[in-house]
């Protein structure tokens, strides 16, 4: 029976040891544990920053696509505008003024009327 009893009490002193290791562990492991939990709330923390400073600049972007495509179409017209120039100016080169038409027209009337008389 005494063997029980040893038995027993080395089994209670090796169970007291185990709590008495565990409770040291996570004593020691405290200031470790602490210092990942910090850290990754810093980290937290930064890609909280980081995501935001993303999305604005992702709005800035699309700003700025925007403003140049306003720009470029802006231009376009202007080049648009003076590309069209020669031919308007080949056009007006081509009309002739009411007041040649006008005499033309007259004289064309005097001969009408000059030639019927004779």
């Amino acid at each position: 029976m005494i063997i029980v009893y040893l038995s027993l009490a080395v089994i209670i002193g090796s169970l007291a040891y185990l709590g008495f290791a565990v409770f040291k562990t996570i004593k020691a492991s405290k200031p470790a544990m602490d210092s990942l939990n910090e850290t990754a709330q810093r980290m937290q923390v930064k890609a909280d920053t980081i995501k935001t400073e993303t999305d604005k600049l992702k709005d800035n972007q699309q700003e700025i696509m925007a403003d140049i495509e306003d720009k470029k179409k802006a231009v376009n017209s202007a080049v648009f505008a003076v590309k069209q120039t020669p031919v308007m100016f080949k056009q007006l080169a081509k009309t002739k003024p009411a007041a040649a038409l006008e005499r033309r027209r007259k004289g064309r009337l005097w001969k009408m009327a000059h030639q019927n008389r004779a």
